[in-house]
């Protein structure tokens, strides 16, 4: 009987630690963060170790050219969005597989919220639902061309000395064949929502202003739309009526 209740509460204590464990990952993965550091120059650096399995575990192929894989991904399926997925991330590793040159697409880490790309817009509903099954990273009904988009947090926007999912969100699109990296959002202004099945080049967004600080009341920032074409590398705020 003795050895019986040693067994139970043996079970109850590794429940418990499997518990805590789960959501201190939870907490250091999701809420904390990348940690900044203040350097003597006084300029803010992030710091993280570089995890050597990213490319044996989640590199893939895009457009039969381009091996890409993320930095310290965890990736996150909770059913949000299109894809039922999101690509937690510090960075972006892109190799021409032509040249086997190879890059980082930021130049420091950053705590990216989520990456994807559009299908072709040439092949068919069939082909784009198999490959969807194949690559987690295929965002159906966006046509952006041969384009990342990158939802990330550059800033610490909450100034809490981590870059996390509760700081505000911009968004980047980068072409790996040009190797250029492009943050497409107006000064102080921060995703809320990207829109599917939008036209050819087009990348459609509610985006919202961020708040002002001061003393005395102020009319509320509402969302607005934004569309960013992704061939002329322009965007268009269209105002509320």
């Amino acid at each position: 009987m003795e050895k019986f209740r040693l067994s139970v509460y043996m079970v109850i204590g590794i429940i418990i630690i499997l518990i805590v464990f789960t959501l201190l990952k939870s907490w250091f993965v999701y809420d904390r963060g990348i940690e900044l550091a203040k350097h003597p120059s006084n300029n803010s650096q992030t710091v993280y170790v570089e995890p050597d399995d990213d490319l044996v575990e989640h590199s893939s192929v895009a457009w039969g050219k381009f091996l890409y894989y993320p930095l310290g991904l965890n990736r996150d399926r909770e059913n949000f969005g299109p894809r039922k997925t999101l690509n937690h991330a510090q960075n972006l590793v892109f190799v021409d597989l032509q040249t086997g040159r190879n890059r980082k697409v930021f130049n420091k880490s950053v705590y990216i919220w989520d990456y994807f790309y559009g299908a072709e817009p040439e092949k068919s509903n069939s082909e784009s639902e198999n490959s969807e099954l194949l690559q987690t990273d295929l965002f159906l009904g966006l046509k952006t061309g041969k384009k990342f988009i990158i939802v990330g947090m550059p800033e610490d926007t909450n100034k809490d000395g981590y870059l996390n999912q509760k700081d505000s969100k911009k968004v980047f699109v980068y072409d790996p064949g040009l190797d250029e990296l492009l943050s497409v959002l107006p000064k102080k202004f921060y995703l809320e929502k990207i829109l599917p099945e939008t036209p050819e080049n087009k990348l459609v967004m509610i985006v919202k202003r961020e708040e002002e600080t001061g003393a005395g009341k102020k009319k509320p920032n509402l969302p607005t739309l934004y569309i960013y074409d992704t061939l002329q590398k322009r965007g268009q705020m269209i105002e509320r009526p």
